[in-house]
């Protein structure tokens, strides 16, 4: 990791320098809408080991790029790219309250569009809260434009618990593995309503599909995986959804 000079820059975080993967986590996930505390994989216990994890690889193999400014030894903003086929997703960013005001939010946007130039990513892509409109404005004005909207709502599990026989899970070890590893995981079901689903636990909040199936399986699965919350995630192109809990846009910049 390196301190900035006068012209603040955007750094690669090393998985070797595990306080500021740390101190990039802690940011990105006072970042998440207080409405979805605890939802997200950043409020996952183990989420800052994953991370350094992911880190590990050498840079131009990995999937996930951590760039950072760093002010006084610190992490001042912070930017968490993915690699999603052909394009580069921003996963989430953040900037300390104390250094805000001062470019690096729009610093650091400047460096994914030369990311995703030196990758030939086709686009960046990034999902922004619609109760943070300052957000949306930096977004809009570094040529953004909203594609689609992301409706988060809660889910009641309607069907007896663990009495569905259609559900199997594929890839049980490797979703237990890595939720004793780092608090959360991704778990694979077939159902004959939805062939290849996937679903995720976060501590023990439970986010499954939209619609019917989502709430069979959340019955289905309540004895196995003990969820203390439900919830779903809608996206649509226009439409609104009574009774969500957070609305997010999703926001697109093509490069060619």
């Amino acid at each position: 990791m390196q301190p900035v000079t006068a012209e603040a820059v955007a750094v690669d975080l090393d998985h070797r320098d595990e306080k500021a993967v740390r101190g990039a986590v802690a940011l990105l996930a006072a970042s998440v809408p207080d409405v979805c505390e605890g939802l997200v994989a950043y409020h996952a216990t183990g989420y800052a080991a994953f991370l350094t994890t992911a880190l590990a690889p050498p840079p131009t193999m990995r999937t996930v790029l951590l760039r950072a400014v760093i002010v006084d030894t610190a992490v001042a903003a912070v930017a968490d790219w993915r690699l999603l086929d052909d394009v580069l997703f921003l996963n989430g960013i953040a900037v300390r309250a104390t250094n805000r005001n001062q470019g690096h939010g729009s610093r650091l946007l400047d460096d994914g569009v030369r990311l995703a130039g030196h990758l030939a990513m086709s686009a960046l892509e990034l999902d922004v809260s619609q109760d943070n409109p300052g957000a949306e404005a930096l977004y809009l004005r570094a040529g953004f434009t909203g594609v689609s909207q992301a409706w988060w709502s809660d889910v009641r599990a309607d069907e007896t618990p663990g009495k569905d026989a259609d559900v199997r899970l594929l890839d049980w070890p490797l979703f237990t593995a890595h939720h004793q590893a780092y608090g959360f995981g991704d778990l694979t079901v077939r159902h004959p309503a939805h062939p290849a689903g996937r679903l995720r636990l976060v501590g023990a909040a439970l986010r499954v599909p939209d619609g019917p199936v989502g709430t069979r399986l959340a019955g289905a699965l309540t004895d196995v995986l003990r969820p203390t919350r439900v919830f779903t995630i809608r996206s649509t192109a226009t439409a609104t959804a009574d009774g969500a809990f957070a609305a997010f846009t999703r926001m697109r910049l093509p490069l060619r």
